[in-house]
């Protein structure tokens, strides 16, 4: 599903990855952790085609990142769901409305598209709010519209950073109920956080933590109290 060699990336002269070497297989879960800055972020968006693969190479849902144009970008993310940090959902549309945009890129038929819509906003606690604008949400609530709309084309990947930052505990493990469901469907899944919490609903996850730029396998959450990171 994913294959890093010898990947790195620099913004001027600050090195924000350093040699990664990650492979990560189909229906695998993984947690990235590590300190703000640590290139967490900057792994991510290299994933899904939002930063170059300059130096180095990199395999994503059979796509090479490598020789990937951008006119390709967008067959990338049909297999990658992305949950990002900003939401970037457009305030001005409805829940249903963004979520729905997900399938209607793919040019699926309004029934089944409604069908699937109407059901992953259930799950997200969403169902009262399926026709207010997004700018009339909560954060939380916005946060909540991303992570739907993220998983309603049932994508091969999911790449989620810090998906659960503007949650409230309860929340925050219904929706990691709902990432593990996708998981057992077979859903690899690639996510940042900071939470012990979030880390310790998928006790059997491997974790990797970031810093300065390199990766390294770790136990967490044990590692997560000696580095002070979390």
């Amino acid at each position: 599903m994913v294959e890093l060699k010898h990947l790195s990336y620099n913004f001027g002269s600050h090195w924000a990855l350093k040699d990664i070497n990650l492979s990560v297989d189909k229906g695998d879960f993984l947690f990235l952790t590590g300190p703000s800055g640590a290139g967490k972020t900057t792994l991510l968006r290299l994933l899904y085609g939002a930063l170059p693969v300059t130096r180095g190479r990199a395999s994503v849902a059979g796509f090479d990142l490598h020789r990937l144009k951008r006119r390709h970008v967008p067959q990338l993310r049909r297999r990658v769901g992305v949950v990002f940090q900003d939401f970037k959902i457009l305030a001005r549309r409805t829940v249903f409305d963004n979520v729905a945009m997900a399938l209607e890129v793919r040019g699926m038929p309004r029934s089944p598209l409604e069908r699937r819509v109407r059901a992953i906003i259930r799950a997200m606690g969403l169902e009262t709010k399926s026709y207010t604008p997004c700018e009339r949400l909560s954060g939380g609530e916005q946060q909540r519209v991303a992570i739907a709309r993220s998983m309603v084309s049932n994508p091969e990947l999911i790449l989620a950073d810090e998906p659960t930052g503007n949650l409230d505990i309860g929340l925050t493990m219904h929706l990691m109920e709902i990432f593990k469901q996708f998981h057992t469907y077979g859903t690899s899944v690639i996510m940042a956080t900071h939470s012990r919490e979030v880390l310790e609903a998928v006790p059997e996850a491997r974790v990797l933590h970031l810093e300065n730029g390199r990766i390294h396998d770790t136990d967490a959450p044990e590692h997560a109290e000696e580095s002070g990171d979390f």
